[in-house]
């Protein structure tokens, strides 16, 4: 394992209760989940009073207009997002400007 965050509450998006969880990482993968006291990796962060929890699909956004705003989208990344669903309020800027900001979303 590349990563071990350890001690966090762990959240799976089941519905059940928190319960306390090692998380294992080894390149972008998650690799075990549990107790891994016996386990070492070259860096560990201390999640003890976190919550741990796999990220989260918002599925209504306005990120293509905030992209102008705020390209690394910091406000969905604090909120733990790592996927997000635009244009579905037929509001789709990304196709009403020529900006070079938007070329990934013309091809």
């Amino acid at each position: 394992m590349d990563l071990i965050v350890r001690g966090g509450r762990l959240v799976d998006g089941t519905g059940r209760p928190a319960v306390p969880s090692d998380v294992g990482v080894a390149g972008d993968r998650i690799v075990a989940i549990g107790d891994l006291s016996g386990c070492v990796a070259p860096r560990e962060l201390d999640a003890h009073g976190c919550i741990v929890a796999p990220g989260f699909i918002d599925i209504h956004t306005h990120s293509d207009i905030s992209i102008n705003y705020d390209s690394g989208q910091a406000s969905a990344i604090a909120m733990g997002v790592t996927s997000q669903v635009t244009g579905n309020c037929a509001l789709c800027i990304a196709f009403a400007t020529p900006a070079e900001v938007f070329a990934f979303e013309k091809r």
